[in-house]
């Protein structure tokens, strides 16, 4: 070849090097600017199977007591999952299902929620450290099969290949066989590994499905410590400052990344297509190796099971708190609850609360220091504003973020009785359903912690007479068992009962000539309107009907 055409190809080759390069380069800065534009926007809904946020918290929800956590009824009364979905800026499957977990708990763990909110803080006001740690998670990603691994970090010897002892024994009798042949110099005897490689490479094909399953968890762990490492490295993204620990945590499962990568490696160069790659990947399989290396690896993380935990823990609370910080961006005002003492009254104090699914929010002000019945006409605002006091009472004891200028709150369970519908296949009437709701609230109730209840519209599956009579016999029970009851209804009736145990708030509404319009201000004292027979009107209904 002559020595120009040498440099030319040399000139070529380094070329499309630097093109390559450059354009990773370019392609990494754009995807940068989007998470950068993201950050206090409202979250895109993802047309995605959200299947699997759900495995942290199913283990997580085993050591907590009923008081410190949202029973499934609540989170549904609540629409949580719409909620989830408006707080989710997460870039990891990590910080989703750290951010699942979170929602559904409500802090008792006085060191860990100083952590929380301190890195809320942080990467609220840090944007060069937001940034980059945004990259880095988003980097680590939200592959569907990453979802699993809580539970098997959480499991990990149920994860090993069975057997193993006869895959030790077996690649043994590969080795062995080969030695007839060679003392003998016999080369019929080559039959024996002939016969022993058909028979390992067997074996290799029907549990390789099963492996190969297995090693996509040791991916995503290989993800989770990858990433722990680069957040906490300041030569390489800057450090995240609030986990001043995270780095060593990493450092500790060195060996076990590296692991990890070989086996990784050779998975994926078997699928690669080229034929070097897939003779070597069979040749390795031949020997059952892998296997064996596998179970050993998993051994070694089970071993440290409690530090990988924390690992993967750790990385999802920093995705986490990132995402609340945008949570709190794209809000058009917050604050961070103000808690009472734990021998203080049962109170709620809010300022400009709202509810934080409305684009458009009316914000109310309102003193709560007992339980409190809403009245109010149809479509007033009552169901909306008992429904935006729960929910800022879950956040602010998970999240550590309400939607109002202040709110200031005792540590309390919560639980609600307000969704409820006949149940068909379960044969429950309405009734029926709304009994056995409140009937677990009663028996949540402790003399320990306080409760916030939230009933919507109580018992009004049956009639008038018995449904006032036993309204007012369970709200005096709630009143006098440690429990904040928030009750809207339509019975005026039970203002006046209760007047000596529950406060009274309500909603009202103008009506002209023109129609009806709603404030949806709340004022104190009860109801003293209607206008069910007005909206009929309204809507245009016969006059026989509506005069």
């Amino acid at each position: 070849m002559e020595p120009y055409t040498l440099i030319l190809l040399c000139i070529l080759v380094m070329a499309y090097i630097l093109i390559r390069l450059e354009n990773r380069r370019d392609f990494g800065n754009g995807k940068k600017a989007l998470l950068r534009q993201s950050f206090g926007a409202i979250p895109q809904r993802e047309n995605r199977d959200y299947g699997g946020i759900e495995y942290d918290w199913d283990f997580e929800q085993t050591n907590l007591s009923e008081q410190e956590q949202i029973d499934e009824i609540t989170w549904n009364d609540l629409e949580m999952d719409a909620v989830y979905l408006r707080i989710n800026n997460c870039r990891s499957f990590a910080g989703e299902q750290a951010l699942y977990t979170a929602l559904h708990r409500l802090s008792q763990n006085r060191e860990a929620e100083e952590s929380l909110r301190g890195k809320i803080r942080y990467f609220g006001e840090h944007e060069t450290e937001r940034e980059r740690a945004t990259y880095l998670l988003h980097c680590l990603g939200k592959e569907h099969g990453s979802y699993y691994l809580p539970v098997f970090i959480r499991n990990l010897k149920g994860f090993e290949i069975p057997n193993i002892q006869f895959y030790r024994f077996m690649r043994g009798l590969l080795l062995c066989s080969f030695l007839p042949s060679a003392l003998l110099l016999d080369t019929r005897y080559l039959v024996f590994p002939l016969f022993a490689a058909l028979s390992n490479l067997v074996i290799y094909s029907f549990q390789k499905y099963k492996y190969s399953a297995n090693l996509s968890m040791l991916r995503a762990t290989l993800g989770i410590i990858r990433t722990a490492r680069l957040l906490s490295d300041p030569g390489k993204s800057g450090g995240v400052e609030p986990s001043p620990d995270l780095g060593e945590l990493a450092q500790r499962f060195s060996r076990s990344a590296r692991k990890i990568m070989r086996l990784n490696t050779r998975e994926q160069s078997g699928l690669s297509g080229d034929l070097f790659s897939l003779l070597n990947a069979y040749l390795v399989g031949v020997t059952l190796s892998d296997f064996i290396r596998y179970n050993k690896l998993l051994r070694e993380l089970d071993g440290r099971k409690e530090d990988l935990l924390a690992l993967y823990q750790r990385v999802g609370e920093i995705d986490m708190a990132i995402s609340v910080a945008s949570f709190r961006a794209s809000l058009p005002h917050w604050c961070e609850p103000s808690f009472t003492e734990q021998d203080a009254p049962c109170r709620l104090e809010a300022e400009e609360l709202y509810h934080p699914l409305l684009s458009h929010p009316v914000s109310n002000s309102a003193s709560i220091r007992r339980s409190c019945i809403v009245t109010g006409s149809n479509a007033s605002g009552k169901s909306t504003f008992i429904k935006a006091v729960a929910v800022n009472v879950l956040l602010a004891q998970s999240i550590f973020t309400c939607s109002a200028a202040r709110l200031t709150l005792p540590r309390t369970g919560l639980i609600t009785s307000m969704a409820l519908r006949d149940d068909i296949l379960s044969g429950e009437s309405y009734y029926i359903k709304e009994i056995h709701y409140l009937k677990r609230i009663i028996d949540s109730l402790t003399p320990e912690t306080p409760t916030v209840c939230i009933v919507d519209e109580i018992l009004r599956g049956t009639n008038t007479q018995e449904r006032i009579a036993a309204s007012c016999a369970v709200l005096r029970y709630l009143a006098k068992h440690n429990c904040l009851a928030i009750v809207a209804s339509h019975d005026i009736e039970l203002t006046q009962l209760l007047e000596s145990q529950y406060d009274n708030f309500h909603f009202s509404e103008q009506i002209t000539d023109g129609g009806i319009a709603f404030s949806y201000k709340i004022h104190s004292g009860p109801a003293d309107s209607k206008n069910a027979i007005r909206l009929l009107e309204y809507m245009g209904f016969p006059e026989e009907i509506t005069w």
